[in-house]
C-alpha cells in the first residue's frame, strides 16, 4: 500500500470509529461533519465530541409537522461540545406563499441561536418536481432570500437527481447561496470520502447514511465533507438607498440579480423602496428590496434614487424612528412592523404630533422621503 492510499484509508476509518489520531486537515483541507435529527435519539455529547468531526448541522423541523422534538435539546448539547453548528428545515411546501411561511417559521427557530455553519433549505418531496425546475428554483431562492436578508448564511439540500432535474444549481450558486449536495457511492457500505471529489459541485457533501460514531448508538448518521470553511466572510457590500420606482404599470421583483431568474412579485409604481445591496448584471444595475414580506431583486434603472436626509430639527427626529441619523425607508418598516404586530419594540414616532403612533405617522415620514 502506497504512503498516499494509507494515510487516506487510516482517515476514512478515523472518521468512522471516531478516532483522534489523525486530523483531516493535516491531510486535506477539507472538515468532516454530521447531520443528526430526532431519529438519533438520546445522545452522549461528551463521547460525541471526541470524532473527528468539526461540525453539526441540526434538523430544526419541517412543513408539515413543526419543530423537530429534539432540536432544542440537541441545540443545548451541541453548544457544549464547541463543534459549530448549522440547521435545515425539511420543506415539503409547493406555493411561494407556503414557501415564504416556512422561511419565516425556520427564522423564528433560528432565533437566538448562534449557527457558524449555513443554514438549509431541504427539498427532497415528490409534489414538487411537479413545479418544474423553473418554478421551484424561484420558490426556493424567495425563501432563502429572505432567510439570508435575516443574516444567515443559507442555502439548498438535495440529492444529485434533484440538483440535475429539479432545482437549477447554476442559479442558486449565482445568487450566492450555498449547495448541500447528497450522493451516495455505496448504500451497503461506508466510503472513504477522499476517493471522491465533489468540490465542483457543492460546498458540502453528504456522502453517506451509514456512520457509526461514539455519542450515537440508536441509530447510524449521515456523514459529510466540508469543502470550504465555515462561517464564510458576510458581505460587506450592504447599502441603506430609498428608491421611488418610477416604471409602468410595475416593477418585477425577481428572486435573484438578473433576468434569468423567476418573479416572485410585482412593485408598484411611485413605490418608495429601501434597496440594502446593489449588483450590476445583465446591463441592469439591480438592487435587494423587501416588498409585502418579500426579499427579491428589481432592476433599479426604473426607479429613481432619493437622497437620504440628514436630520435637521426636532420634527426631523420624530420621523427619524430608528435613529439612524436619517429619515428613509428603514424608518417606514419600523413603523409598518410595529402596527402589524411584527414588532414589541415601544416606539416614539408620533410625527404628526396627535398622540398615537398609526398610519398618519406612516404617512408623514413617506413625505418626508419623497421630498428628501
Amino acid at each position: 500500500m502506497s504512503g498516499k492510499k494509507f494515510i487516506s484509508a487510516v482517515l476514512s476509518i478515523a472518521m468512522l470509529i471516531g478516532a483522534q489520531s489523525l486530523s483531516a486537515d493535516s491531510v486535506r483541507a477539507v472538515e468532516y461533519g454530521i447531520d443528526i435529527s430526532s431519529y438519533q435519539g438520546n445522545i452522549n455529547w461528551d463521547e460525541l465530541k471526541t470524532n473527528n468531526i468539526s461540525f453539526v448541522i441540526l434538523r430544526a423541523g419541517t412543513s408539515k409537522y413543526g419543530i423537530d422534538k429534539k432540536y432544542e435539546e440537541n441545540y443545548i448539547g451541541l453548544s457544549k461540545t464547541g463543534l459549530k453548528k448549522g440547521a435545515y428545515l425539511f420543506c415539503s411546501s409547493v406555493t411561494l406563499e407556503d414557501f415564504k411561511k416556512d422561511a419565516e417559521t425556520f427564522l423564528k427557530y433560528l432565533d437566538g441561536k448562534n449557527m457558524e455553519m449555513p443554514v438549509y433549505i431541504d427539498l427532497e418531496t415528490n409534489a414538487q418536481t411537479e413545479l418544474g425546475k423553473e418554478k421551484l428554483t424561484t420558490y426556493a431562492l424567495a425563501a432563502m432570500n429572505i432567510i439570508s436578508e435575516a443574516g444567515y448564511t443559507t442555502g439548498i439540500y438535495s440529492n444529485k437527481n434533484w440538483f440535475t432535474n429539479y432545482i437549477d444549481r447554476e442559479l442558486i450558486e449565482a445568487a450566492g447561496y450555498e449547495i448541500w449536495w447528497a450522493q451516495y457511492p455505496s448504500m451497503v457500505k461506508p466510503v472513504n470520502p477522499l476517493d471522491y471529489d465533489k468540490s465542483d459541485v457543492c460546498g458540502i457533501w453528504q456522502y453517506s447514511s451509514l456512520g457509526l460514531i461514539k455519542g450515537i448508538t440508536q441509530s447510524t448518521v449521515d456523514l459529510n465533507i466540508a469543502y470550504k470553511t465555515y462561517p464564510q466572510e458576510v458581505n460587506k457590500n450592504k447599502v441603506s438607498e430609498s428608491w421611488l420606482v418610477t416604471a409602468q404599470p410595475n416593477l418585477r421583483l425577481r428572486c435573484g440579480p438578473g433576468l434569468r431568474y423567476g418573479q416572485i412579485t410585482s412593485v408598484q409604481p411611485n413605490t418608495v423602496v429601501n434597496v440594502t445591496e446593489i449588483k450590476e448584471s445583465e446591463g441592469y444595475k439591480w438592487g435587494r428590496v423587501s416588498i409585502d414580506g418579500y426579499v427579491g431583486w428589481c432592476a433599479l434603472d426604473f426607479a429613481v434614487k432619493l437622497p437620504s436626509q440628514n436630520i435637521k430639527d426636532e420634527a426631523d427626529k420624530k420621523a427619524d424612528v430608528n435613529g439612524d441619523g436619517f429619515i428613509n425607508m428603514n424608518d417606514l418598516l419600523e413603523i409598518k412592523n410595529y402596527l402589524l404586530g411584527k414588532s414589541d419594540n415601544p416606539l416614539s414616532a408620533d410625527v404628526n404630533g396627535d398622540g398615537a403612533v398609526n398610519i398618519l405617522d406612516s404617512l408623514a415620514v413617506k413625505m418626508k422621503v419623497l421630498k428628501g
